[in-house]
């Protein structure tokens, strides 16, 4: 065997000599061997820390307008606008064509001023780049925030700058953000609470070209004949007064606690028809009837609610008419003592 050659070759000397001497040398030759071997697979088997491949800002692309200051040149007075064409370039007095695709625009003035010195116009160019419309220098800001907006960026800023312009959240945003690049690197993932924002998360860069998508935390929807219907976090909420001012740590959301949090039934509700609505995996719907009545006296289980729950209520005919019957019965006998004041006082 070519790996164990080495180890037979300083062994068999060892039988010529003393036999308990060898048998020594033997054992430790094979437990230096093992130990070699062993630190050769781990050292095969152990990957080195992962790189997360660079993110890679998107410069100009044809089409994109630019403002270009040449301040060296006195019959020049005002700032030259130019338009990328299809091949990338721009054209300037003096420069001529200066091809400027994929370049920011702090390498573009670059591009000009190295254009305007090898041509031997200027020794010392001094040109500024100002961006007047971009298709690629453009950040999305979507998701659950209260106002999904599209805003220029030439340069990388941190995440924090981009959130302020959305204008806060809806109140079910998860606690992640992904941040989508535009030259398929893979995405940056952001742990992320809107109730203590870490300086770590906030200070993540966007970058030119990025799509900033706050996450859903996972919801239930509470419909029909609830005192509060509406869209609930599946972690419950923190109430004050009618509305829901953050985010629960609920671990497990069952139906009881989703009635709590909408505020119990109406006085008009069907209560033995209700109706739990859940999404299959295979896109289909299951529908569940629930006693609300059983529910209540725990004669029945109480259903633990999943992502995406539908919960209905219908009204009782039966009890809207008599409810109507016995609003118009109240507002009768209050009638009557007016009616009759009118009558005796004309």
């Amino acid at each position: 065997m070519p790996g164990s050659s080495m180890i037979e070759f300083a062994i068999w000397p060892l039988h010529k000599r003393n036999m308990k001497k060898s048998k020594t040398m033997c054992l430790l030759l094979l437990l230096l061997s093992i130990g070699v071997l062993r630190a050769e697979v781990s050292g095969a088997a152990t990957p080195g820390p992962s790189t997360p491949s660079a993110v890679i800002d998107p410069g100009f692309a044809p089409g994109d307008t630019l403002s270009v200051s040449l301040y060296d040149f006195p019959d020049i007075k005002n700032d030259i606008t130019v338009t990328v064409d299809s091949q990338g370039f721009i054209h300037l007095p003096y420069a001529g064509s200066v091809k400027i695709a994929d370049l920011s625009p702090s390498k573009a003035e670059k591009a000009i001023e190295d254009t305007l010195v090898s041509r031997g116009i200027e020794k010392e160019a001094n040109v500024t780049v100002k961006v007047l419309t971009s298709s690629t220098m453009i950040v999305y800001l979507t998701g659950e925030v209260a106002r999904p907006v599209s805003l220029p960026l030439y340069a990388p800023a941190p995440l924090a700058y981009i959130l302020n312009q959305g204008g806060g959240f809806t109140g079910v945003e998860g606690k992640q953000i992904s941040i989508l690049h535009r030259y398929g690197s893979l995405p940056t993932e952001v742990a992320f609470d809107s109730q203590n924002m870490t300086s770590q998360a906030m200070n993540t860069l966007v970058h030119p070209g990025d799509i900033v998508d706050v996450l859903p935390t996972a919801v239930f929807y509470m419909v029909g004949e609830v005192a509060r219907p509406g869209i609930y976090p599946i972690t419950g909420g923190l109430s004050l007064g009618n509305g829901i001012t953050g985010l629960g740590r609920v671990r497990k959301m069952t139906l009881l606690r989703a009635l709590a949090l909408a505020g119990g039934i109406t006085d008009i509700a069907a209560r033995s028809k209700a109706l739990l609505i859940r999404e299959k995996a295979d896109g289909t719907r299951e529908i569940i009837h629930i006693d609300v009545l059983k529910l209540e006296k725990g004669q029945i289980a109480d259903p633990l609610l999943q992502k995406n729950d539908i919960f209905y209520v219908p009204s009782s005919y039966l009890r809207n008419i008599t409810n109507n019957l016995f609003s118009n019965v109240v507002n009768s006998l209050y009638a009557v003592p007016a009616l009759t004041q009118t009558i005796n006082n004309p």
